[in-house]
């Protein structure tokens, strides 16, 4: 599999919160840096997915991958997400040892 296709299965997952599928992804230096009203930085496997599990709560909220750019390395990918109430985001991941190592999120709403 690679980093295109793990990112896919990372983003299926998310959407089903299959959330012991989608740890499995995630790098164990992982490092989520969120720009939004705030600047949040995430660090470590655990921070990630209380975070992750945080902002799903009391919400049916699914988004759709609209554009993918990758890298000739295939180690960094840009993203162009949409959630089903239109919330849009530009999101960033490297990839090490092929799991999510980084990921830059900038919300555009």
């Amino acid at each position: 599999m690679d980093n295109r296709d793990i990112l896919y299965t990372f983003f299926k997952a998310e959407n089903e919160r299959n959330w012991e599928l989608y740890k499995q992804f995630l790098h164990p230096e992982v490092c989520w840096e969120l720009f939004s009203k705030e600047k949040k930085k995430i660090v470590g496997i655990e921070n990630y997915m209380k975070t992750i599990k945080n902002a799903y709560l009391n919400t049916d909220s699914k988004f759709s991958c609209i554009d993918m750019q990758i890298s000739k390395s295939g180690n960094r990918i840009a993203t162009y997400l949409v959630n089903n109430f239109g919330v849009r985001s530009l999101d960033i991941f490297d990839f090490k040892d092929g799991k999510i190592y980084r990921e830059y999120e900038f919300i555009l709403d």
